[in-house]
């Protein structure tokens, strides 16, 4: 891309940033950025019905000056600019498979956006020690595997840099995903964190530099996150928060969703359990399994010294059963209904075979058990 180009589209998505669906249709309608410099307030007007805020800036030619700048700085910080118009950078193609991409990443660090495997891995930022944990195996598996994946998520406490972490620990590359931009890590206590993964991965933003801090930054960031990766593992969520915000937008891109059950009583899980029960996300029994869900090969060894399951059911309502036995030891029906989803009368079939299985045992209370 022309560098005269590059600098049109940098000052366009500074200034389109929280109105990407407008900056694409008017580069699909003008065929370039600099055509879209070049309209008037009354092509705007013509082309939008009315009056919006972002006209007096793309109007202004002060901001083509600050787009410069801004390329001069990346250019200084060894940051590339990967521009969506421009077939020849390494914009990653599965972000163009997500309607809401963005118009230009910024990144640090050597990873190859494309031809590499990627999983997202993210969760609360109050994680239990059972969460981190959780995620040490994974990232410990996919390592023993050689599976060549690269571990994508947000940098946020908890969840999040646990799986950075264990990524770094175990070699394998890792992608963060910034809610602003590359000149400032937040938070400010992963700095070292951020100063690793540049060796081993890479940092990435849509944002430019010395952007406003807003809370809608970080749901920009999820969107690239479930986007990036061909699936993406929910190891501990509420049911609302940011995990879930993920969840639902990697649902939208027709992405795997994998949640890790738990606990009825656990708030840590009541997100997980939910996506579970009503099906947006696939139960995480094995790592093996989110490899195989992929078309990814696994060596032979696999089931037996990494992928064990936590269960082996004929059926995924059975399976489900199972799963919320093992984190709800003497769980009551009602509460098995709310978990797995399943409706009375299939659940009370799906109990006696797993009873006359010797799987199942029902004890007083109208409660169950694993036997």
């Amino acid at each position: 891309m022309e560098r005269e180009e590059l600098e049109y589209m940098v000052a366009l998505n500074t200034i389109m940033m929280y109105n990407g669906k407008a900056a694409r249709e008017l580069i699909e309608l003008r065929k370039s950025a600099a055509a879209v410099f070049a309209l008037t307030r009354s092509d705007l007007m013509d082309i939008f019905g009315k009056s919006y805020t972002f006209f007096d800036e793309l109007l202004n030619p002060v901001n083509l000056s600050l787009a410069r700048k801004e390329i001069e700085w990346a250019l200084s910080r060894d940051i590339s600019l990967l521009c969506s118009e421009d077939p020849m950078c390494d914009y990653p193609s599965n972000l163009f498979e997500c309607p809401d991409y963005p118009l230009i990443l910024y990144k640090a660090g050597g990873v190859p956006l494309n031809g590499t495997r990627m999983i997202s891995i993210v969760g609360t930022r109050r994680s239990s020690q059972y969460g981190a944990t959780m995620c040490t195996k994974i990232v410990r598996e996919l390592s023993q595997m050689n599976a060549g994946v690269c571990i994508v998520s947000g940098l946020a406490y908890g969840i999040d840099i646990a799986a950075h972490k264990a990524a770094l620990d175990y070699n394998q590359k890792t992608i963060a995903v910034l809610a602003g931009g590359l000149e400032s890590i937040y938070p400010v206590a992963h700095t070292d964190y951020a100063k690793r993964i540049l060796c081993n991965g890479a940092l990435i933003s849509e944002f430019p530099r010395e952007s406003e801090s807003r809370k809608i930054n970080f749901i920009q960031r999820n969107r690239i996150i479930a986007g990036l990766s061909e699936a993406t593992i929910i190891i501990e969520s509420a049911e609302r928060g940011g995990s879930m915000i993920t969840a639902a937008l990697a649902n939208s891109y027709s992405r795997e969703l994998f949640a890790l059950p738990g606990r009825v009583t656990d708030p840590l899980s009541a997100g997980c359990n939910l996506l579970i029960s009503k099906n947006m996300a696939s139960i995480f029994h094995s790592t093996t399994e989110v490899m195989r869900s992929l078309g990814w090969k696994t060596p032979p060894s696999a089931d037996k010294l990494y992928g064990d399951k936590l269960f082996i059911a004929e059926s995924r309502e059975k399976e489900k059963i199972l799963l919320a036995l093992r984190h709800n030891p003497e769980i009551e029906i009602d509460s098995l209904i709310a978990l797995t989803g399943i409706n009375i009368s299939t659940l009370s079939s799906l109990l006696l075979e797993l009873e006359l299985d010797g799987r199942v045992e029902s004890v007083a209370g109208k409660k169950y058990i694993l036997t």
